[in-house]
Parts: C-alpha cells; structure tokens; sequence
C-alpha cells in the first residue's frame, strides 16, 4: 500500500532508532537475524521489503511466494530475503509479535500473521484481536506483552526499516528488490517469470 507516514509516528520511530546510537556507553544495538529461503548460492536475490498491515505485502506472500517457491526456489534458482518495514504503530508491534519466538518461528507467524490480517486489522482494538489470535497458535499471553515491551526488538525493527529506506528509497510497500532493481509493488507470478527469464537465461549462457 503507498503510504504517507504521519509526522508524529515517523519522529517517534526515528528518534527510538537514534537512542542506542547517541548513547555513547551503549553498545550498538546488532542487526535482526537474516531470515531467508533458497540457496545462499542461487543467480537471483530477491528482497522483499514489507508492512504485516498491509494488504498487498499480505496478497505477494500467501498468494504469490508459495509459486515462487515451488517455480524458483526449490530448484535453486531464487533466494529471498524477508525485511520488515512497518509504517505505523500497528504495524510496528505487529512485527514485533512476529518475532516473539525468534528466528525459527518467524515465517510461520508472519504466514499466521497475513492469513488473518483483515479481521485483527479491521477490529476496534487490533492489537488485542492480535494477542486473541496469536495465543490460540503458540504464544502465551506473558510472551505476547513481554513482545512489545522488547526496546531493544523495537530498536532493531526500526533500524532494519530506515536502512531499507535509506538504500532503497522505499517510499511503499511491498518494495521487492531483485538482484538490486527496485519493484515498488506487489508482482505477480507473470510479471516475476519476465523478470527473471532474462537474468536465468544469461546464467545459462
């Protein structure tokens, strides 16, 4: 979704970023884990920078991924990378909620996440229709709050979407970067094959 980011929201996410680092005692703060599918080795990179309340990052990762991955990835072809890149406060504790169990569940909350984003997004209290939904799929209610009372998990999320920002100029979500060309939207199948038919055949070459 494009998106406009409200001033207030956008100074609060800037100056939680800039904390650690105007600390000058505190050590930096390190990046989130790299959370990627495919072989580290595959011709073509994909980035895929996106928002857990937004619906086209949610259409590109139920729909359109899974395609991918049977198409590309599994044969080798593809690696992508997963980047969180929220642009507002519900969005910005949803991915912090993603990440309650660490690295190893990450996608499979982030699947939960997006499966069922239109009815916890579309609630009078989204946040708490989250923490409903999520502690009925493997997260205790104590893991939930201790989530988004993480500062430091806030720190990293905020970094990894400034850097995204700052690289690539991301201005919507989803941004997909394939080997370093910028897609500012949610691709589908056909336009990923004629992107990526040009690049594999020069591979093969």
């Amino acid at each position: 979704m494009r998106f406009i980011i409200k001033t207030l929201i956008f100074l609060s996410l800037t100056m939680t970023a800039g904390q650690a680092g105007e600390d000058k005692k505190k050590e930096t703060t390190p990046p989130l884990p790299e959370i990627s599918i495919g072989k580290p080795e595959a011709p073509v990179l994909i980035i895929d920078y996106s928002s857990l309340t937004c619906n086209h990052c949610a259409h590109f990762y139920l729909d359109v991924l899974p395609e991918i991955q049977k198409k590309y990835i599994e044969p080798g072809y593809v690696r992508v990378i997963f980047r969180d890149f929220p642009g507002d406060k519900v969005s910005l504790e949803a991915h912090q909620i993603a990440w309650c169990k660490g690295e190893i569940k990450y996608l499979d909350f982030v699947k939960l996440l997006y499966s069922t984003q239109e009815k916890w997004l579309s609630a009078a209290d989204p946040i708490a229709t989250l923490k409903s939904i999520v502690t009925q799929n493997g997260i205790s209610a104590e893991q939930f709050d201790a989530a988004l009372k993480n500062q430091e998990l806030l720190d990293k999320i905020v970094s990894a979407r400034l850097e995204g920002q700052k690289k690539y100029k991301i201005d919507a979500t989803p941004t997909i970067v394939i080997n370093a060309k910028i897609h500012k939207k949610a691709l589908s199948l056909q336009e990923v094959d004629d992107i990526l038919k040009p690049i594999l055949d020069k591979e093969k070459e």
